[in-house]
């Protein structure tokens, strides 16, 4: 049969191999359907610069990486200057990037963008292919539309499926209603429904009853016999191919940008998530429909990591899953740990791994991790159904600072029942803890799609939902904006007055800010053999504190937080010193007592602690 063509269209960062193009197409090999894949993202990426392609791959409020496709994808229906206006302050990095001015941001939408897809259309044999399909996550949506609609402008009987991430029933009838030249969208995982589709469609057979598949029938209706099942076992699935990318980046001389990004390898090791199954986070849209978790074995990740480290001599791998399988700090990293491997991998973790887990996940190869942490209050937490606490988040910022993991975690507020003494005492706590990492942003939580706050918003008071206010500039009027949309704007109740965020606000980005200059703040300290010296570079001119004896234990005791009745059995029931101790160090501010427990908060400079 003719190959499968396989597309991975912009907005994405140009570091980033597609791991949907990885999977699929030996996915599809392996059942004996021949398939290519294009990562014209990468493409774009070097005809527009790197930079500028970047920036625009950052999903913001904006959207310009989907805006950018609007024109192409449906012609000319909203106001530019509105649009730029409207979201100046967004587009500031992306501007900065490309040393544009916004004509040059409005040239990029109406010409450039034209042109490369009149491009794509021309360089290669599309009608060669039996089937052509893209895969679409977040800021791809409308350039698939868009070139979709130029090749079947050329070739108007080439078949053209949709499918990824993006797609569940509402977004996928929202294509197949718009855009006839889309002419079918998988819903779900098409590991073992996506060979079947290719085999139809090659076949010109009906699509009827095959699960995951919305079509349109000769009449004009559309069918859809409901999402694909969620695939059980992840053993079953091939190591990711990434020849293509390779290929085009080496062709593209990506490595001579100044600055390049290192390539992270993108692989899967679980789909799912263990926590949502029982606590679905209230703000989180992601699992739509698959929430189930499923994890492949730490034997199989190992041998994954194996061949593509030899493959592509790479050893910086990102998980793209949801949440990291517990087995796998023992049988995973424990593993690559005893075996001494330079392997640099990302995961996503809940914040309740201890110093000691962290430690030998580091010893593994753990370079960074995204945790939801997410706030400093646990009153705040339980409103999210976090169900951690704030001193606990604190312990795992402290020792991913020490251990040197990158800790991507976000502050959110704006949450119905939290209060202004909720965020007064986050205040404090950050005044004292600029020596370790801040958080990659403060925001407000978002509706969206899929999430508890968009499904039931009366539970989370929201009063009013609507499409944030992007999508008018990149859908025209004919979609239903509210069946299309991911993010939304909303108006809330029982959360307090803007006003009282502004102090914890204005913390983090100052917080932020010192943190990537020459003067970054630090509080240490060094371990003799009965005593514990502490230098604290925080604010203004260097204090020194020097504990000796029990004092010096007393420090070292709370490097992981503990409750006071729990030190007391350990200091031999002297209330009266401890009390002292605590108190002093309090004053000092080299602890903190939240939650009920007291924790030092100087790191050791000892980096074997």
């Amino acid at each position: 049969m003719k190959p499968v063509a396989l597309i991975s269209m912009p907005t994405l960062g140009p570091q980033y191999p597609s791991f949907q193009l990885g999977l699929l197409k030996p996915t599809l090999e392996r059942a004996g359907v021949p398939a290519e894949s294009f990562s014209l993202f990468l493409d774009f990426a070097a005809r527009i610069g790197w930079e500028l392609d970047y920036q625009l791959s950052m999903v913001d409020p904006s959207m310009a990486g989907e805006w950018i496709w609007s024109k192409a994808a449906f012609g000319d229906f909203a106001d530019d200057a509105a649009y730029l206006r409207l979201f100046q302050s967004p587009l500031r990095r992306v501007l900065e990037a490309g040393k544009l001015k916004p004509a040059g941001l409005k040239k990029l939408k109406n010409q450039v963008a034209p042109e490369f897809l009149d491009a794509a259309v021309a360089q290669t044999d599309w009608s060669r292919f039996s089937m052509v399909g893209f895969t679409v996550v977040f800021q791809q949506l409308l350039a698939s539309i868009a070139f979709a609609r130029k090749l079947k402008e050329r070739w108007p009987k080439l078949p053209v499926v949709f499918g990824g991430a993006t797609f569940e029933d509402d977004i996928a009838e929202q294509v197949m209603l718009h855009c006839p030249w889309v002419d079918a969208v998988h819903c779900g995982d098409a590991d073992e429904t996506l060979p079947e589709l290719a085999r139809r469609v090659a076949d010109g057979a009906s699509l009827e009853g095959l699960k995951g598949v919305m079509y349109r029938r000769a009449d004009g209706s559309l069918g859809y016999a409901g999402r694909a099942p969620n695939l059980v076992d992840l053993d079953q699935t091939p190591v990711p191919d990434y020849d293509d990318y390779y290929r085009l980046a080496q062709r593209l001389d990506y490595d001579s940008w100044d600055d390049a990004r290192v390539v992270m390898l993108p692989i899967e090791t679980a789909r799912g998530c263990w926590y949502g199954m029982k606590n679905h986070c209230t703000f989180c849209g992601l699992n739509r429909s698959g929430m189930e978790f499923r994890h492949k074995s730490p034997k199989q990740v190992l041998q994954m990591l194996k061949v593509l480290s030899r493959r592509y001599g790479s050893l910086h791998f990102n998980a793209i899953d949801n949440i990291l399988a517990p087995e796998y700090v023992d049988e995973l990293f424990g593993r690559l740990a005893d075996e001494h491997a330079d392997f640099k991998l990302h995961y996503e973790i809940r914040p309740n791994l201890s110093r000691q887990t962290l430690k030998k996940m580091h010893a593994g190869g753990l370079l960074s991790v995204q945790p939801g942490v997410e706030s400093f209050s646990t009153h705040v937490l339980t409103l999210m159904k976090k169900f951690t606490t704030g001193v606990r988040n604190l312990e795992l910022l402290k020792w991913t600072t020490y251990y040197g993991i990158q800790n991507l975690y976000n502050i959110l507020y704006g949450f119905h029942g939290e209060t202004v003494a909720d965020y007064d005492e986050q205040s404090a706590l950050i005044r004292r803890i600029p020596h370790v990492q801040p958080p990659w942003a403060i925001a407000q939580a978002r509706p969206d799609r899929g999430s508890p706050m968009f499904e039931q918003p009366e539970q989370h008071g929201i009063d009013t939902l609507t499409p944030a206010a992007c999508y008018p500039f990149l859908f025209p009027k004919q979609f239903d904006l509210r069946r299309v949309s991911y993010y939304f704007d909303d108006t809330r109740s029982g959360v307090p007055e803007p006003g009282a965020y502004e102090e914890i606000i204005g913390l983090v980005h100052q917080w932020k800010k010192r943190w990537d200059s020459p003067s970054r703040a630090r509080l240490e300290y060094v371990k003799g053999y009965d005593t514990v010296s502490i230098t604290d570079q925080r604010n203004g001119a260097p204090r020194v504190f020097r504990f000796d004896d029990r004092a010096a234990r007393l420090y070292e005791a709370l490097a992981d937080a503990r409750r006071r009745e729990d030190l007391l059995k350990e200091f031999d029931g002297d209330d009266r010193w401890l009390d002292g101790m605590l108190a002093q160090l309090d004053q000092d501010r080299l602890v903190v007592h939240l939650d009920g427990k007291w924790l030092g908060l100087a790191l050791p400079r000892n980096q074997l602690h």
